[in-house]
């Protein structure tokens, strides 16, 4: 037979034996089978959840078991013959365990006991002191092709798995290393990217250990996209096995780290960008020693081809239209966000064919050739993102059914350089590289215009170009009062294509951009945590619950709310939320968002992030151009818990007229290191109840030394209670002591 692509020229031919397979002899009666029970031998609470598989060990055929939730075994009946089970349990932040067991089912019912003891603990480490485990996954693959996984987790789970192996089984695991202390203001300098595969019959000992010096070592950059924003880098290595599990490290994105990576292995990986934006970075295999650095994420963000060239073409008499990888970088790195509103129009004669609202559709056409026009915008409001709010390609093109295959569609290659970490503007001209080609074909591809402008689109102005390759290049002084710089390209080939792309927001300029309003969409009465105070100690979780009010006349579409604290183009702290709106009548929505602070040690570790933290909201309508963006719709007053240790009174019992001493401590939290630390010179308040009484009544005003400590005297009255009142400040929480019930005779 021979293989032959749609559109590509013929493949050599190839052998392949026909015929159907002799048929199996009939089965005379049904083989006898015996109750198996699988049993999780583990005092691990987790272990209440397991999973467990299993597989006939002579053909490695996969066998399904029931596993009943809540329980430590399982039952299977099983014919004789030779097995294979695998149990997996673990939880975030829990040791996780993978157990296996060969046995034999021959004539008799039986417990199979999968212990916990016979575990041994499964890691890569480093000749770096200051590295910790950050995230881990670990797997066994069979003969079959089939995997047990994946075990590990983050931060400080640790992975055991049963070192009795099977042959024909391999166990590979994969962790990530970063520094140990490592904060969102404080990112780790470096990333270990390690894997190892052990292959029966497996060691004693699974613990890995690798020398820096004979990693592979590269230097990676991902900027951002006009703001600071929370976001990951994600790798996955890559053994030609049928699935993987992805390891992230958070980052505040922009970010450059070093990356010491085990040589020669097939590593895939992309950044993530806040909540919904991706950028695939693609696979990589690195040799051991220095390898040159990279930058992904370089602006102006526009659409690329997939990353196998499976985009838009002609099967027969259809056009199908696949187009969504509209937010890549001048490295070639493709990007999408599923957040982002996708339209697509296929028309030709002036006729609308089909309109979609995803990034695809199928249109059956007829088999004769002529010329059509594809238009595709995708749009969106996202936190992690203020470039690319808008990307328009309009595309003519011509297809008939004696072509198959790719479509002859337009792309643009666009590079730049002039640009910072964010991907913003400076004093120093900008400059942009475009290169226009034509798929499928070699048809001769011309830059025809380059326009830009300042105000979204609003108006536009002709950028001058030159001649540069296969491309051109031209040079922008941004002014220094923009916030965004759209560009508008329009490019042609000898064949009668044509392609007009619009980016809004290509890159951004050295002002900060104002709030947005396009349309009659409104955004209020937004409201923080109840508009209470969050106080914050030195680790734990917090979550927060916002709302607010969105309208439109032709009713809200979306809506989104993020905080931040600092400058708003480079905050130096950011926390996304989910939102969701409900209507409340045709042109109004109450949203809800929920702010989770997942590890106050991580998120809070400067101090100077206590105070007043604001929020960014914004709504878009349904008619498709309504928005309304207000960057500062609400705040937050974060501030650092204070503590008064129990007031102490001596002596005790004290005489009518004597002096009594009253001592306390006043410690705040410190974000910068994780502890509570002596809170200097402050006034405290020392208040005396009476017994009986009901109400307390202040007697004087203390002062804390430089080691928070407070003592004073008082004169004895009456039998009472004495405490210590600390009232909040600007940027920490007030205290209240436990009393000291004093016995005065």
């Amino acid at each position: 037979m021979r293989v032959q692509p749609f559109g590509e020229d013929p493949q050599p031919a190839l052998k392949a034996k026909t015929g159907a397979p002799a048929a199996a002899a009939a089965v005379t009666a049904a083989a006898a089978t015996y109750r198996t029970t699988i049993k999780i031998d583990s005092s691990n609470w987790s272990a209440w959840n397991k999973t467990i598989h299993l597989w006939n060990r002579d053909t490695w055929t996969y066998l399904p078991v029931n596993n009943p939730g809540s329980s430590l075994t399982a039952t299977v009946a099983l014919p004789p013959g030779n097995y294979f089970v695998g149990a997996m349990y673990g939880i975030y932040d829990v040791d996780s365990f993978l157990l296996t067991k060969s046995f034999t089912v021959t004539s008799s019912a039986q417990t199979v006991v999968l212990a916990q003891a016979s575990a041994k603990e499964v890691a890569l480490k480093v000749d770096d002191a200051t590295a910790r485990h950050d995230a881990s996954a670990v797997w066994l693959s069979l003969p079959n092709g089939d995997l047990i996984g994946f075990a590990g987790g983050y931060n400080n789970t640790r992975t055991f798995v049963t070192t009795a192996s099977t042959p024909g089984t391999t166990l590979r695991t994969h962790e990530i290393l970063t520094k140990k202390g490592t904060t969102a203001l404080r990112p780790s300098p470096y990333r270990y990217d390690l894997t190892k595969s052990w292959a029966h019959p497996f060691p004693s000992s699974l613990i890995g250990t690798s020398k820096t010096a004979a990693l592979a070592k590269t230097t990676t950059t991902i900027r951002g996209q006009g703001i600071n924003t929370p976001g990951t880098y994600e790798s996955v290595s890559m053994f030609g096995e049928w699935t993987g599990v992805y390891l992230s490290t958070q980052m505040r994105l922009p970010a450059t780290f070093v990356e010491y990576v085990t040589p020669g292995v097939t590593v895939s990986r992309f950044a993530r960008y806040g909540a919904s934006q991706y950028l695939d970075l693609g696979d990589r295999v690195l040799p051991a020693g220095l390898s040159p650095s990279t930058t992904a994420g370089v602006g102006p963000l526009a659409p690329s081809r997939r990353k196998y060239n499976d985009d838009s073409r002609r099967a027969g008499n259809q056009l199908q239209i696949l187009e969504n990888m509209p937010y890549g970088d001048s490295a070639g790195n493709h990007g999408y966000d599923y957040a982002a509103k996708a339209t697509v129009e296929l028309s030709a004669g002036g006729q609308v064919l089909k309109t979609s609202g995803t990034g695809s559709m199928v249109v059956d056409v007829p088999a004769g050739e002529q010329t059509y026009q594809l238009k595709q915008t995708h749009t969106r409001t996202v936190a992690g993102s203020q470039l690319a709010t808008m990307v328009d390609s309009d595309w003519t093109f011509t297809s008939g059914s004696a072509t198959r295959g790719v479509l002859d569609l337009m792309d643009l290659a666009m590079a730049s350089t002039g640009l910072d970490q964010r991907n913003r503007a400076g004093a120093a001209p900008v400059t942009l590289t475009v290169v226009p080609s034509t798929r499928r074909t070699a048809a001769a591809s011309t830059i025809r215009a380059i326009e830009w402008s300042t105000d979204d689109g609003a108006t536009w102005t002709d950028l001058p170009f030159t001649a540069s390759g296969a491309g051109v290049t031209a040079s922008l002084a941004v002014p220094a009062t923009a916030a965004f710089v759209s560009l508008r390209i329009t490019a042609e080939n000898d064949q009668g294509g044509k392609l007009t792309r619009t980016v809004q927001r290509a890159f951004a300029g050295p002002a900060t951009g104002a709030d947005e309003k396009t349309g009659d969409v409104t955004v209020s009465n937004v409201t923080i945590n109840g508009g209470s105070v969050l106080n914050l100690g030195t680790s734990g979780t917090a979550s927060v619950a916002a709302t607010f009010t969105a309208t439109a006349p032709s009713g809200i579409a979306d809506a989104g709310l993020f905080l931040w604290h600092g400058a708003y183009n480079a905050p130096d702290g950011v926390q996304l939320a989910d939102t969701s709106c409900t209507p409340v009548n045709a042109t109004t929505a109450s949203c809800s968002a929920t702010l989770y602070f997942w590890d106050v040690r991580y998120m809070f570790s400067s101090n100077a992030l206590a105070g007043t933290w604001r929020a960014s909201a914004w709504a878009t309508a349904k008619n498709g151009t309504g928005l309304a963006h207000r960057h500062s719709a609400g705040t937050l007053v974060v501030k650092r818990v204070t503590r008064l240790a129990t007031a102490n009174a001596t002596p005790e019992p004290v005489r009518k007229g004597k002096k009594i001493t009253i001592t306390s401590t006043l410690t705040r939290a410190d974000w910068a290191t994780g502890t509570y630390a002596a809170y200097a010179n402050r006034a405290v308040t020392l208040q005396w109840i009476k017994r009986g009484a009901k109400k307390w009544t202040t007697v004087k005003s203390v002062k804390s030394n430089a080691k928070g400590q407070l003592t004073t005297t008082v004169t004895a009255t009456a039998d009472g209670s004495y405490r210590f009142v600390y009232a909040a400040d600007t940027a920490s929480a007030g205290a209240v002591s436990v009393f000291d019930y004093i016995d005065v005779r």
